[in-house]
């Protein structure tokens, strides 16, 4: 087993680390936990005590060990067809019909739940009831825990298994399994980065709210839907109630922690050279937002309120889609205007400027000021000017037009 300067072993290199807890997950021996650095971000720490040195770890590590990805059969757009469903979803609802799917055969889902601001992680479902427990966009890194460990146990038991996560996270439950299994569904997203749990606590509580609700009845949404498009910002309410109530509500670029998260500087290291943030993919299927949806190709899909872009990369994801294709709407597209749409399908997210600053300034003052003292001013400024005018429906509709015009224009 190697070790870094500081006398701790160590699996791989700190900065490619994606704390996909695979090596925790695969350790027998329980010598491996995940805690958080100065930045909150977690990293795996080995118990020398307990340690073997089997290697077991660096065996199943995704980022010594890299896995095949596949390149996408075909690219589509998707709404659920049920509006409800459609309405509560953060984009186009295809994900909640997969997992509905699976849990109809007796299967069971793995995907990220929020139990309240201070506890994302991954959870096993297995009823449809609990289904909506893994809605919504949580741009946070989840917690993994030792979900690895009950889907290999359901697989093996011959259960349907749909794993939902990032990239890297299916990379490191496949690492950890070690070899196929025909009953399980991976679904990787697309993914931007992955910013620390501790930042996110950090932002919630200096709003104050934690001092009239308790902390495990505090909950974040990251985004919403408007007449206008989805929104991102920060919205804290409250679980328990009979009428759902906004306890706060910033708008991005107001809110340090959204701001910090759209602009890259909360990210992950590993994040800025992420081996999966291009269009060959790792999962069976690719599910993201269906941004600049008509940008190129007229559509029939009202592109406001929420549409999934469905990347198909495996026979089994094809299988699987083709089974529910009476709940979805479908449209295929190419996979230029997907990829044109989504920068996490081209390259890894650049590493701002200011990145150094930031990560300085936060263990020194904290996630505010590390974002005001990172940003200049006259990107903030930028972002502001383009925020204010995404509010007005009107204005946004008509320079889609333009751009489809434009479009097409270019391509005769």
């Amino acid at each position: 087993m190697e070790k870094n300067d500081f006398d701790e072993y160590v699996i791989c290199s700190p900065d490619e680390c994606t704390a996909c807890a695979a090596c925790m997950n695969v350790c027998s021996r329980e010598a491996i936990s995940m805690q958080e650095d100065d930045w909150g971000y977690w990293h795996p720490v080995i118990d020398a005590g307990r340690c073997v040195e089997c290697g077991l770890c660096r065996m199943v590590c995704p980022v010594l060990h890299p896995l095949n990805l596949h390149r996408p059969k075909k690219a589509l757009a998707v709404v659920c067809r049920n509006e409800k469903e459609h309405r509560s979803s953060s984009s186009g609802g295809a994900a909640s019909i997969l997992s509905k799917y699976v849990v109809a055969q007796g299967g069971s889902v793995y995907g990220c739940y929020q139990k309240n601001y201070r506890e994302i992680r991954h959870i096993r479902v297995d009823e449809d009831k609990d289904i909506a427990l893994l809605k919504g966009s949580k741009y946070v890194q989840s917690e993994i825990g030792l979900c690895y460990r009950e889907a290999k146990q359901d697989l093996q038991d011959n259960r349907l298994v749909l794993f939902i996560g990032t990239p890297c996270q299916v990379a490191g439950l496949k690492r950890f399994l070690r070899k196929e299994y025909p009953n399980l569904y991976t679904i990787d997203l697309v993914c931007h980065g992955v910013a620390s749990q501790r930042m996110l606590r950090e932002d919630v509580e200096a709003y104050g709210v934690t001092r009239d609700v308790e902390k495990e009845k505090l909950c974040v949404n990251f985004r919403w839907k408007t007449k206008s498009g989805i929104r991102f910002g920060i919205r804290l309410w409250q679980t328990g109630k009979e009428k759902y109530s906004i306890l706060k509500s910033t708008r991005f670029p107001y809110d340090a922690y959204i701001t910090a998260f759209m602009t890259g500087l909360s990210f992950r290291e590993n994040c800025h050279h992420c081996v999966y943030a291009k269009s060959d993919r790792i999962g069976d299927l690719t599910i993201g937002d269906f941004w600049g949806l008509g940008a190129y190709q007229k559509t029939q899909i009202k592109a406001n309120e929420g549409v999934s872009l469905v990347l198909v990369n495996t026979d089994n994801g094809e299988q699987l889609l083709k089974k529910l294709q009476s709940e979805l709407v479908i449209e295929e597209r190419t996979m230029r205007e997907a990829v044109q749409g989504n920068a996490n399908l081209r390259a890894a997210s650049v590493r701002p400027q200011g990145k150094d600053i930031f990560k300085k300034v936060m263990v020194e003052k904290g996630l505010k000021a590390a974002c005001h003292a990172a940003l200049s001013h006259k990107k903030y400024f930028c972002m502001v000017i383009v925020e204010e005018l995404k509010r007005f429906s009107p204005l946004v509709a008509t320079f889609k037009r333009m751009r489809l015009f434009i479009n097409q224009i270019r391509r005769q």
